[in-house]
């Protein structure tokens, strides 16, 4: 997993997101509890794949999923997990060259 630069395209923070996305669905696998948070990140590679709407926008969606699930099925995370959550969310903090 490389750093993106602050100006990295939509295209670069898609692929790292899929990569990211990829390796926290095969952490959850394990653990039943956690389903409904696998769901909504697989739903999202998917949503990543096709490119129906912009990056940032389905950045931003995808935030507020991941939060949802996270709060509705009072699902705890491992650190590990938490820390790949934590990049995967800071993808969608864009500046825009001021």
């Amino acid at each position: 997993m490389s750093i993106l630069k602050w100006y990295a395209g939509g295209q670069d923070r898609a692929e790292q997101a899929i990569s990211i996305l990829t390796e926290l669905v095969a952490d959850l696998n394990h653990s039943q509890q956690k389903m409904p948070l696998q769901q909504v990140l697989s739903d999202y590679i998917e949503a990543f794949r096709k490119k129906d709407s912009a990056v940032p926008f389905i950045l931003s969606r995808m935030n507020l999923d991941i939060s949802s699930a996270l709060k509705n099925n009072q699902i705890v995370l491992t650190v590990s997990e938490s820390d790949k959550l934590d990049v995967l969310m800071a993808l969608a903090n864009i500046r825009y060259g001021y």
